[in-house]
């Protein structure tokens, strides 16, 4: 049958067949056809297939299919034309500039070029006669029969040419009408043709079948059909038994498929409920064959999609052929051709035919390679990503058979537990067609509360991708792989996620962490909820953040307990602390102690603290576990008394090393710029009405431009209202205005920050 081009797409419905009426001539289809429902199988059983069929291209397209060979066109260059031998897969290629087509039935190819038209037996190798013929007369062929329009344009007799003993053979077809325009062989079976012309001109116009018998070249059966009920997407089929065509009622009812049963005159309606503009039929012993064309990268479902077989002879249920099939070719003998696929065979050329039980099966002639579910072809996820260096982005790209698909993608760090699941995109025009991209901006959905960032934190990690068809054909494809992360901890990074946090201690003793998570894309700044470090630490009366001292996994606090003496608490990186380890006492006599610039040029963070005469301190970090700081060092002799707040910033100023802020009691601050020299260049004034804040924390980098920031919090209203300033990188103005940090209240009270 041919193949006409798909113009749109709707969905379909249920298909039920009621036997309408007997006919004592020729099929006459009444109106007022009576509905009614039915179902459809949702799989197909596995087409057998030869493990050495023939290589199909992907995209070729197949005219016809004989007993021996098949007739293809190449995808990549149309001109060039091929009949493939199914026994052994040798191929035979037409000429350049000829143009070639199946003769329905057979291994019979039409080979059409400069004029002249011959036929030629590909499963013999010999030519079956030549025939000078221009192409508005060329009407068809049916095994070594030629139909030619005999005035050379679409209207006339039309005539029958075979091969003779003395060369080719003309018979004029009888029972044609005489104003038969567009004559057209449109199916073919067990020695009969099956033409569609039209008649009549203007409002009489009207569209036609008929059956010819080869043998005496006379009509036997013929068909009017209604008016409008022909469209271009009209199709028909021909057995020993039946005929079968489609046409469109109007009115957007859908497609139905008539079916004449020759031996009793009656017509077989199939009602299809939805609407449709096409359906593509086929006749299998007495089975009746249908499917929608179009569905494999269609973006919605139908039923239809997959190639459906339901027997004339009773009302048993349909049978599911093939999972999707694209187009039917004819083929020789009580058969049907498919290019589809099953899930279980891939895609490919496709022959149906009645099996030893008598239902129809499938047998893969040819394959093409491609799967006929959604397959993952290629995944180009790196192994290690390490997001300082990718300004904390990735694209991870998967390459899909197909990607007319819902799908999304999680990704998981397997030590926090903390994921993000996000939809994907189909490709935009222009770029690969097969390939799904995630772009990940380096965040998670915090402890996984939705609506709550973070930055990813270093790690190993898993992808898990679900790609659902969004025609149905075939399951959801489901594929995971494993990646890590790497990144730098900052000075207040204690979850590893490049991000600072902030250390918050409540009323009742209980030690908190607050993950602040910066966002470039939205210039937002966020305070998550607390994660719990532990209780007991209202025994100490000051809690100090110092960087890492000790080259663990990451930063680590000192902690100062009523008697005087200082503790140390490693960090492990995923936001609790070792043990806590005695350092010594006597730190009582320090009024304030801060800690996290490296004042001294060596690479670890430093302690500066002032005692309550007015002298400022300096611990340099040794790398010891053990003694993590070396002999304390003067290095200012006194005034330092005037300050109420001391904060180590890291290097804020550009300068040689850390930095250090104070703030006088006054409420002005004073910035001091480290030397490198474990001392400090001069104060220099920032600006005043710093006493509105309850704690100053030397961040680290919280907006992840390079430059260290300040955290500030003060009490509003009974409330905490966090904020920071951004680093500017210059010692005259230090700090741009201050940016309000959202954060969600919880009724807590703290009594220290750090």
């Amino acid at each position: 049958m041919p193949h006409r081009t798909r113009t749109t797409r709707r969905r379909l419905g249920a298909v039920v067949a009621v036997v309408l009426m007997a006919t004592a001539g020729p099929a006459v289809l009444p109106a007022g056809a009576a509905t009614g429902t039915g179902s459809l199988p949702v799989a197909a059983p596995a087409a057998t297939a030869d493990a050495t069929a023939p290589v199909l291209k992907p995209g070729d397209s197949v005219s016809g299919v004989g007993r021996t060979g098949f007739l293809s066109r190449d995808a990549g260059d149309p001109g060039v034309q091929r009949w493939t031998r199914l026994s052994d897969g040798a191929v035979t290629t037409f000429p350049d500039g000829h143009v070639v087509s199946a003769s329905l039935d057979s291994d019979v190819v039409v080979d059409r070029t400069q004029g002249t038209v011959t036929l030629r037996d590909m499963a013999a190798g010999q030519e079956l006669f030549s025939l000078p013929l221009s192409s508005g007369q060329y009407a068809g062929a049916v095994g070594s029969t030629l139909f030619v329009r005999t005035d050379g344009a679409e209207t006339g007799p039309l005539d029958l040419y075979s091969p003779g003993p003395d060369g080719p053979e003309r018979r004029t077809a009888t029972g044609l009408p005489a104003d038969a325009d567009g004559l057209s062989v449109v199916a073919a079976a067990d020695g009969e043709a099956m033409v569609e012309y039209t008649t009549g001109s203007g409002t009489a116009r009207a569209h036609h079948w008929a059956v010819l018998d080869l043998a005496s070249a006379a009509v036997t059966l013929s068909h009017e059909f209604e008016e409008g009920a022909w469209t271009e997407n009209t199709d028909y089929a021909l057995s020993a038994g039946h005929v079968a065509w489609t046409q469109d009622w109007g009115g957007g009812i859908g497609v139905s498929v008539l079916v004449l049963d020759r031996a009793t005159q009656k017509i077989q309606f199939h009602y299809l409920v939805e609407e449709t503009d096409r359906l593509n039929i086929g006749l299998v012993g007495t089975w009746i064959t249908f499917f929608e064309p179009g569905g494999f990268l269609s973006r919605a479902k139908s039923s239809y999609y997959g190639l459906t077989a339901s027997n004339l002879a009773d009302t048993g249920a349909p049978r599911r052929i093939l999972d999707h099939a694209a187009s039917d070719i004819d083929a020789a003998g009580d058969a049907h051709a498919f290019l589809g696929g099953t899930v279980a065979g891939g895609e490919g050329l496709y022959r149906v035919a009645l099996g030893p039980d008598g239902i129809p099966a499938a047998t893969r002639l040819a394959a093409t390679g491609e799967p006929t579910q959604v397959t993952l072809l290629r995944q180009n996820v790196p192994t290690t990503v390490d997001l300082d260096r990718t300004g904390g982005k990735l694209t991870m790209e998967w390459e899909l058979s197909r990607t007319n698909v819902n799908m999304w993608v999680t990704l998981r760090n397997t030590r926090t537990g903390e994921s993000i699941t996000s939809p994907l995109d189909e490709p935009m025009p222009g770029e690969d067609p097969r390939t799904m991209r995630f772009h990940w901006d380096g965040t998670l959905d915090w402890q996984g509360t939705e609506g709550s960032w973070t930055s990813a934190s270093a790690g190993p990690y898993t992808w898990t991708i679900s790609a659902a068809p969004l025609n149905g054909i075939g399951p959801t494809l489901k594929e995971s792989g494993s990646f890590t992360v790497t990144r730098k901890t900052g000075a207040h990074d204690y979850d590893s996620d490049g991000s600072p946090d902030v250390l918050a201690r409540d009323t009742s003793g209980r030690l908190w962490l607050q993950d602040v998570h910066h966002h470039p894309g939205w210039k937002d700044t966020t305070q998550n909820p607390e994660s719990p470090v532990g209780g007991g630490w209202q025994v100490y009366d000051r809690i100090e953040a110092t960087g890492n001292l000790a080259g663990a996994a990451a930063p680590d606090l000192v902690a100062r307990d009523k008697a005087g003496v200082l503790w140390l608490y490693l960090g492990k990186g995923d936001g609790t602390f070792t043990a806590r380890r005695q350092i010594g006492g006597g730190w009582q006599t320090y009024a304030h102690l801060t800690g996290g610039s490296d004042l001294t040029g060596d690479g670890r963070p430093d302690l500066v603290a002032t005692d309550r005469s007015g002298r400022l301190w300096l611990y340099r970090a040794t790398g010891s576990t053990t003694a993590p700081f070396a002999a304390r060092r003067l290095i200012g002799s006194g005034g330092w008394q005037v300050y109420d707040q001391l904060t180590a910033t890291g290097n804020i100023a550009g300068a040689a090393a850390g930095d250090l802020v104070a703030r006088d009691k006054d409420g002005v601050l004073w910035l001091y710029l480290g030397k490198g020299d474990g001392t400090f260049a001069a104060r220099t004034r920032i600006g005043g009405g710093w006493q509105r804040y309850d704690a100053l924390i030397g961040s680290g980098d919280l907006d992840r431009d390079g430059r260290p920031d300040l955290y500030v919090t003060r009490q509003e209203y009974g409330t905490l209202s966090p904020g920071f300033y951004r680093g500017t990188g210059a010692w005259q103005a230090p700090f741009r205005a201050v940016e309000s940090v959202d954060y969600v209240q919880n009724g807590r009270e703290f009594n220290l920050f750090a």
